[in-house]
């Protein structure tokens, strides 16, 4: 969505058009890195488990759980 917003509208985005499209080639690379040509890695940590704890990331002492989907693990709602 941001990065349509800039290929739309990037003419109204002023000052801010260098740090918007930083932005999404961060997220383009973050994307990039967790997939590899036969597996894609598409969330850490359980979802409940998360949102009931309310300490930093960093604090987290809790299994964070790495879910991959490939052709035995398949997720074509998130692929």
């Amino acid at each position: 969505m941001l990065a349509w917003r800039v290929i739309d509208f990037g003419w109204l985005l002023g000052a801010e058009l260098r740090n918007t499209i930083t932005a999404v080639k961060w997220g383009t690379y973050y994307l990039l890195k967790a997939s590899t040509t036969d597996a894609g890695y598409v969330q850490l940590g359980d979802p409940i488990s998360d949102h009931n704890c309310w300490e930093r990331p960093e604090d987290m002492d809790m299994l964070r759980t790495v879910y991959k989907i490939d052709q035995n693990h398949p997720g074509s709602d998130v692929g």
